[in-house]
């Protein structure tokens, strides 16, 4: 399986965790000029963007180590796009989902 197929089904095994825990998917794969956030739901009040990191053969926390600081800034940067675009002026977090041979794990808050 390529990388991008391995990404995509974490993706979608992502968004199906983020719907049955009550938020709200509002994108998927957003593009910005600097940066791409894998999804975008919102949590009651709160606007989240979510990095997924799937990592199938890999050790547990490869996938949250692998969001280093150049990931975040990529990140807040495409985050910042997508609040300008929508109108949001409310709360926002980041969160990452991990998606490993041990399962699946959700960070909340994550930077």
């Amino acid at each position: 399986m390529s990388s991008q197929q391995t990404g995509w089904l974490g993706e979608t095994r992502a968004a199906l965790y983020v719907r049955r825990q009550g938020m709200r998917l509002l994108a998927r794969r957003y593009r910005a000029a600097h940066g791409e956030v894998d999804l975008i739901a919102q949590d009651q009040g709160t606007l989240v963007f979510i990095e997924v990191k799937a990592r199938p053969h890999g050790h547990l926390d490869d996938g949250f180590r692998a969001v280093n600081a150049e990931k975040r800034r990529r990140l807040r940067s495409a985050a910042q796009a997508y609040q300008m675009n929508a109108g949001w002026s409310g709360p926002v977090r980041f969160d990452i989902i991990e998606i490993s041979a041990a399962g699946l794990r959700h960070m909340k808050n994550a930077f």
